[in-house]
């Protein structure tokens, strides 16, 4: 079981991370996390898993709402997961909670936390990371705690929670969770922009 050393309290890391070609934002705010996806031309599909009634699964797979053509895979190496019907964890404390996206996308968030074996949040140490070594880090106490990535132009085609779990003291195992993920989308409008520039690329190669 991931332990931790580190003292009880608000340990959080926010950062911007610059890379050969592409900032990643890390965002504890679904309503900035939102703005920056607005104001890049997108919309947000959801995913809120209440289409995978109570039960345990190797690995689910599924769609966020509006359809955006985009498919997103949940695993955990040992155990596999647990729904019910509104969240997805991990069936196995120590397990990471992984999720593989296609295409990739630009923007990714949801409520992420961690919960003990009932529904109950409990407090333990978390870490979201990106394929790309992106990552958040902080503390997680609560269901509604939101951590969400926006690149500016790369894909993000994987993230992955990890616990560390505080022991000692009355604290319970804790199991990686997410209640939603929100996905940065383009937005009909530019969609259907993008399917015209195609058009027009076709033909402007054709008449070459």
């Amino acid at each position: 079981m991931k332990n931790t050393t580190l003292a009880i309290s608000a340990l959080v890391t926010l950062s911007a991370v610059q890379g050969a070609s592409a900032a990643v934002a890390v965002f504890t705010s679904y309503s900035v996390w939102g703005s920056a996806v607005t104001a890049n031309g997108q919309t947000v599909a959801v995913e809120n898993f209440n289409s995978f009634g109570p039960g345990t699964a190797a690995s689910l797979i599924g769609s966020p709402l509006p359809a955006s053509g985009i498919t997103w895979t949940a695993t955990a190496p040992t155990n596999g997961l647990v729904t019910n019907g509104a969240t997805v964890r991990t069936a196995n404390a120590t397990d990471d909670l992984v999720f593989d996206f296609e295409p990739g996308v630009q923007g990714i968030g949801g409520n992420i936390y961690t919960q003990a074996l009932g529904t109950a949040p409990t407090f333990a140490f978390i870490e979201v990371t990106l394929a790309d070594g992106v990552s958040y880090f902080g503390n997680s106490d609560n269901a509604q705690m939101f951590i969400g990535f926006y690149s500016d132009t790369a894909s993000i085609a994987k993230l992955t929670i990890t616990v560390y779990q505080v022991e000692g003291g009355g604290f319970e195992a804790s199991y990686a969770t997410v209640n939603n993920l929100f996905f940065a989308v383009p937005a009909p409008g530019a969609l259907a922009l993008l399917a015209a520039a195609g058009l027009v690329g076709v033909r402007n190669r054709r008449r070459g």
